[in-house]
């Protein structure tokens, strides 16, 4: 019989994040995501904590919840995240650039460390581990749609993980998965507090994502939750400090 797992995932309310949630609840997981939103059912066995990522207070709410339903924590996935719709230096005044900067590195680095430092404790009983949500752009910064921001953020999140990886070795591994392109309802942050769907147009991103890479492949949401439940499982026991990169091939050359 397969032991129920305790799992977090932050961002879980749609996306790579739903998607993970629901490929470890089919597993029979005991769920829970960390989301802003408290729109529709996620589905059997998973449940919802409203709140921001970050917040301290917030990622010890979803902690405990997990704690509440499943006894324990064995996987911590941060995910939440946005996106700066392909900020520039020379095209932005400084004001604005300063805010977006902010709130990307916010939620994209503080937001992950936030969510670390919550599980780290629950997850060093259960001997669990932790994966994040990266991007082609924490290795690429040209032709992949990514600004100075989303960019810089994505760069620091490799930083992140390679030094929890070292810090909560042996007993917690920490990996991540950098996708090449999916779409999902990945939001950009505006002036303010303004956001906007980064993917207005999804059948154009799918035709340039597509032709970008040497497979000239887009996956999607689900498929890249696989990734997940592989880093999560005994056959990755050796892995720690690592990122899987489902890009089509970028690393090794444009399409």
């Amino acid at each position: 019989m397969v032991t129920p797992r305790g799992v977090l995932v932050t961002g879980g309310g749609s996306g790579i994040g739903l998607a993970v949630a629901r490929a470890h609840a089919r597993r029979g997981d005991k769920v829970v995501v960390l989301d802003r939103s408290d729109g529709d059912d996620l589905g059997d066995g998973i449940h919802r904590v409203v709140g921001d990522v970050t917040s301290p207070d917030d990622n010890e709410r979803a902690v405990a919840r997990v704690l509440e339903v499943a006894g324990r924590l064995d996987h911590f996935v941060g995910n939440a995240g946005i996106h700066d719709g392909g900020l520039r230096l020379a095209d932005t005044d400084a004001a604005t650039l300063r805010d977006v900067l902010r709130r990307v590195l916010d939620v994209d680095v503080v937001g992950y460390a936030l969510g670390a430092h919550a599980s780290h404790a629950a997850l060093r009983e259960t001997g669990g581990c932790m994966t994040f949500t990266l991007s082609d752009a924490s290795f690429e910064v040209q032709g992949v749609g990514a600004g100075l921001a989303y960019a810089t953020a994505k760069h620091a999140a490799v930083g992140l993980v390679r030094r929890l990886a070292v810090e909560l070795a042996p007993t917690v591994r920490v990996n991540a998965v950098a996708p090449g392109g999916v779409i999902t309802g990945l939001q950009a942050a505006g002036d303010g507090a303004a956001e906007s769907p980064l993917f207005a147009d999804p059948d154009a991103v799918r035709e340039i994502v597509s032709h970008l890479n040497p497979l000239h492949v887009m996956l999607d949401a689900d498929e890249i939750a696989e990734l997940y439940l592989f880093l999560a499982s005994p056959a990755a026991r050796g892995m720690t400090g690592q990122v899987l990169r489902p890009d089509g091939g970028l690393s090794v050359g444009r399409g």
